[in-house]
């Protein structure tokens, strides 16, 4: 089996792909276990793709696959699609502006004894802000993480870092996410909490980079995605 998945999901990055594999490869090579890497194309309209292809073409990195939606799904169903496909023992996924650096992992190393999905966390002792994001979005994201916390019950003081990983046993959790949007994280975390899974948040280096998508005219889709969540686990039938 191999060690370690990692899944990063990409839409219109033709510009920044190539780095993000090239870092993740490099970075992965030091930890002693074997690994692979899995581009999910989320229905790019520019030349991500052909950047992976070639990468894969010419050998440059260790095993790397592409697969490609048809169309633009959203994050969570790009990660499904990843974690459907993924061979390791551990799968993290990272997102390809690399806010949250593939080096970060070592810090996750001591917990895959222990635990079964670790997330990343910006927001508990030991985290830094390398680059902070504009004063707004700051705020914006504290509020959605309390409510969250509040609404869901989560313990977590970081639900949207886009770094986290799984045991291989969590795979099925995942792939039977309904959520594919931005809010999928609080379906993941939500999921595993009512699974009885063991979570560790663990704080992370983070500098602000330009994965986001999200706008606050996404709000109220954001909300209602929230809303169904919480309905649909309400009865614990899941």
């Amino acid at each position: 089996m191999v060690g370690f998945t990692v899944i990063i999901p990409a839409l219109d990055e033709e510009k920044r792909i190539a780095n993000a594999i090239e870092e993740t490869s490099r970075v992965f090579s030091l930890f002693g276990k074997t690994f692979e890497i899995i581009i999910v194309d989320d229905g790019s309209t520019d030349k991500t793709a052909d950047v992976v292809e070639s990468i894969v073409v010419a050998q440059r990195v260790a095993p790397l696959r592409l697969i490609s939606h048809d169309r633009n799904k959203g994050k969570g169903a790009a990660i499904k699609t990843g974690a459907a496909a993924a061979r390791g023992e551990w799968i993290l996924f990272l997102d390809s502006d690399l806010a949250t650096h593939p080096s970060e992992f070592e810090k996750f190393l001591p917990y895959l004894s222990d635990y079964d999905v670790l997330i990343a966390s910006r927001r508990v002792a030991g985290a830094k802000i390398a680059e902070r994001q504009p004063l707004y979005r700051t705020w914006l994201g504290r509020l959605f993480n309390l409510c969250v916390r509040l609404y869901f019950g989560l313990p977590y003081h970081d639900t949207q870092c886009g770094f986290k990983a799984f045991r291989r046993n969590a795979i099925p959790l995942v792939t039977c996410l309904e959520t594919d949007g931005w809010a999928f994280d609080v379906e993941l975390l939500h999921r595993a909490r009512l699974s009885n899974l063991r979570v560790k948040e663990i704080p992370v280096v983070w500098r602000h980079g330009t994965e986001s998508r999200v706008r606050l005219k996404h709000f109220w889709t954001i909300a209602g995605d929230l809303r169904r969540i919480k309905r649909r686990f309400s009865s614990s039938h899941f």
